[in-house]
């Protein structure tokens, strides 16, 4: 269960839990960018469902994110506020994918404690072909041409895509068949160019993912199509239940506050190139985040 409090999101007390979550973790945390934050976008705040995001690298921000539920223009917002650029390369590619589906996406975003506004997330409204993903208006010939390799991976069915407004990477998140082999493991992570996961990381892994299924990304660059990592997700583990995490990690899923009735605490591998790796970890805060992704069809552990 969730900690006792209000059940709607208060701004006021929001900054105050992002302030201690970055004084737990050692990360940088800015007052007025996430003021400004919840000033441009408070409705979505409100509305939605909120998380927290971390990695297990000392030093490295704190990133909370809100989940939309329903269809919702976050651009306009950050362009009148003066936090998006509109010429960031990326946004073409995010107004493509948004109109997808007779309008039935819905965009969330990113934020990073310390910088603000980060990254725009786009739910497609259900699992959705590949193809349809890929031959968007706008979709770069450099993200296209990994169609065949997605495919001859088995990874066809998307269900969330996003772009990165400062990395100006693109995201694509796939639904994975699972259960998750040693040799489906080499192959994701040479995607990124990198070693394939020890015996003891596959298994590991294979505890935690759910065995039919399991969510997969691939971060590209969107001018290239160059992929730099690719991240395997165990979303929603079993109360009390995590694997082996690092003591920043530990102490993020002690400290960071979760106020929804039932909790959402999931972890990521993820593999670069050249053999870097990263875990993060990912729990809820308010706005009942479990129950959406049962509506998004996810794929939990639990």
């Amino acid at each position: 269960m969730g900690s006792l409090a209000p059940k709607t999101f208060s701004s006021r007390k929001f900054v105050d839990d992002v302030r201690h979550v970055c004084e737990a973790v050692g990360a940088p945390f800015s007052e007025t960018n996430t003021r400004e934050v919840l000033d441009v976008y408070g409705p979505s705040f409100r509305r939605g469902a909120v998380l927290w995001r971390i990695t297990n690298r000392p030093g490295d921000a704190v990133n909370y994110r809100f989940y939309e539920t329903t269809s919702t223009d976050t651009i306009t917002p950050a362009l009148e506020a003066g936090i998006l650029d509109a010429r960031n390369p990326v946004l073409a590619l995010l107004k493509s994918w948004s109109a997808l589906y007779e309008g039935s996406a819905e965009q969330s975003c990113d934020f990073d404690a310390e910088k603000g506004l980060a990254k725009a997330w786009v739910y497609l409204g259900g699992l959705r072909p590949l193809d349809d993903i890929l031959d968007a208006e706008n979709v770069p010939d450099s993200v296209r041409r990994h169609r065949q390799m997605f495919k001859d991976l088995d990874l066809t069915i998307v269900r969330h895509v996003a772009v990165d407004y400062h990395s100006h990477t693109v995201n694509l998140y796939f639904r994975a068949p699972g259960p998750l082999s040693a040799k489906q493991a080499a192959r994701y992570a040479a995607l990124a160019g990198s070693p394939a996961p020890s015996a003891e990381e596959v298994e590991e892994m294979s505890r935690f993912l759910n065995p039919t299924g399991f969510t997969f990304s691939v971060t590209m660059a969107f001018s290239t199509g160059s992929i730099s990592r690719v991240a395997f997700y165990a979303l929603k583990l079993a109360p009390g239940t995590f694997p082996s995490l690092s003591q920043r990690l530990l102490t993020f899923f002690k400290e960071a506050p979760s106020y929804d009735e039932e909790e959402m605490n999931a972890i990521a591998w993820s593999f670069g190139s050249g053999g870097t790796k990263y875990i993060k970890a990912e729990r809820s805060y308010c706005g009942e985040l479990v129950p959406l992704m049962r509506a998004w069809n996810s794929a939990m552990s639990s």
